[in-house]
């Protein structure tokens, strides 16, 4: 006969301890895994604002963008119609229509760019750093542009001309037209009285065109004619200043 196994009550108690121990664990585990489960809740709420948040930024910005996008929608024949406005003055009284556009001016800005480059390969200046030549045209081009916009529109703001900042850098980035045109005809033969004839000619119909604009905008006769005098002067002197002085205007701007 088999002999039947003896247990102690030691061995029984300690069995019984570690079931007690087993069960009592039960709770620390799901514990553990709700705030697990609740961390990865939270971190999925982040992700998924901080995405949304970027998406919202995202198109506020094309929004803002696609605003823009009218004054850029221009077709051809209207821009070459406009090009010629610019050196064509109009000697009306009526308040001048202007037709508002950034597709154009910046063309021209880019364009006067260039030309300035033009011209100093063509008076054989070689840059000491290469790397700033086109930026500096770009400043030189840009600011003028938009310098010219700010000031006439802070004079037309204190002589009460009825015209807004935005028809104010569409007129004034046209009418950089008559500096390419002018700059590219002196650059192509260096004789100076091509340069002078055609700066008489297309520079003085330009700022005459400038000028007349902004007198027929401003209710007060004698107040249009100083505003337009002091337009007209500064865009026609500017030009005669970019083909005298340029190449020490780029150096003051480079250095």
């Amino acid at each position: 006969m088999a002999a039947t196994p003896q247990y102690d009550d030691e061995y029984m108690e300690v069995v019984v301890d570690v079931d007690d121990d087993a069960s009592n664990s039960k709770p620390s585990g799901t514990f553990v895994d709700s705030v697990t489960a609740a961390v990865g809740e939270q971190v999925a709420s982040n992700v998924f604002n901080a995405g949304k948040q970027q998406a919202e930024t995202l198109y506020s910005s094309y929004a803002r963008i696609d605003v823009l996008r009218p004054y850029f929608d221009v077709e051809p024949a209207d821009i070459r119609f406009r090009l010629f406005k610019s050196i064509w003055p109009q000697f009306s009284r009526a308040p001048q229509v202007i037709p508002a556009d950034l597709y154009g001016p910046t063309m021209l800005a880019f364009t006067l760019s260039a030309v300035l480059l033009l011209g100093m390969k063509a008076h054989g200046h070689t840059p000491e750093q290469e790397g700033t030549v086109i930026g500096t045209a770009l400043v030189i081009s840009f600011g003028f542009w938009l310098t010219l916009a700010g000031l006439m529109y802070s004079l037309g703001f204190v002589f009460n001309t009825n015209i807004s900042l935005f028809e104010l850098v569409s007129v004034t980035g046209y009418s950089l037209f008559a500096y390419c045109l002018v700059l590219t005809i002196s650059h192509l033969h260096l004789a100076d009285y091509d340069f002078m004839i055609s700066w008489l000619v297309i520079g003085t119909l330009s700022a005459l065109r400038l000028g007349l604009v902004l007198r027929s905008r401003t209710p007060d006769l004698k107040q249009g004619y100083l505003v337009g005098v002091v337009a007209g002067l500064i865009h026609w002197t500017y030009l005669l200043y970019l083909k005298m002085s340029y190449v020490t205007l780029y150096n003051a701007v480079a250095n």
